[in-house]
């Protein structure tokens, strides 16, 4: 179960809207790839596969990875709980023992006051610009879901997913086979995407010395 949600349907529910965030903004793109390239040449990437820990060296690269997160969560709905039987308040509202609870990543994910005043915008930058709100925003992010409840596959699919976005950056030109034409997105209970048609042309880099 794990192997399957996390590892193929989590990751894929990812790696598409990864991609396609990044090519609707150019200068996201460039911005990545300049990063990417210059870790390589000064040696900061393992050849010929980067390695999980290397992901993690690269600011802006994680940025992008945290922002399609927030805007694009892979789990679209949380699993429900249920109040315990003495019942809780809930900021000046009273709910009883035995309703059930849940929240909503899209709605979550889109709050100004947590994740800033343009939170409908894929921007990066968000999370390069202070740290305190950088746990702010990491606390409140259900993108594996929450609690007791997450994803215990979430550290398998971030290994898998980061290690496969630096490589598809670092080895391709990656550009839209339809561009007059966006993915049909669909928010089930993981996000769902077809008709994403993408085509790869390897980079051309310069010889090794």
């Amino acid at each position: 179960m794990i192997f399957t949600s996390a590892a193929l349907e989590g990751v894929a529910a990812f790696i598409s809207p990864f991609i396609d965030n990044v090519m609707q903004h150019p200068a996201v793109y460039a911005k990545l790839r300049a990063e990417i390239d210059s870790a390589e040449a000064a040696d900061a990437l393992s050849f010929p596969i980067v390695k999980y820990d290397e992901t993690n060296a690269l600011p802006y690269f994680m940025a992008c990875i945290y922002e399609t997160l927030r805007h694009d969560a892979p789990a679209q709905t949380i699993l429900p709980r249920y109040v315990s039987k003495d019942g809780i308040h809930v900021y000046g509202s009273w709910i009883p023992g035995g309703t059930e609870m849940a929240a909503s990543p899209y709605i979550i994910h889109r709050d100004a006051g947590i994740f800033g005043k343009d939170p409908d915008v894929f921007r990066p930058e968000r999370w390069l610009e202070d740290p305190a709100q950088n746990e702010r925003m990491e606390r409140f992010g259900m993108w594996f879901g929450y609690g007791d409840r997450e994803c215990p596959g979430k550290n398998f699919a971030h290994l898998e997913f980061q290690k496969l976005c630096v490589q598809l950056i670092r080895e391709f030109e990656i550009s839209s086979a339809t561009p007059d034409k966006r993915f049909t997105h669909k928010r089930w209970a993981v996000a769902m995407f077809w008709n994403h048609w993408l085509q790869f042309k390897e980079r051309e880099k310069a010889p090794l010395e």
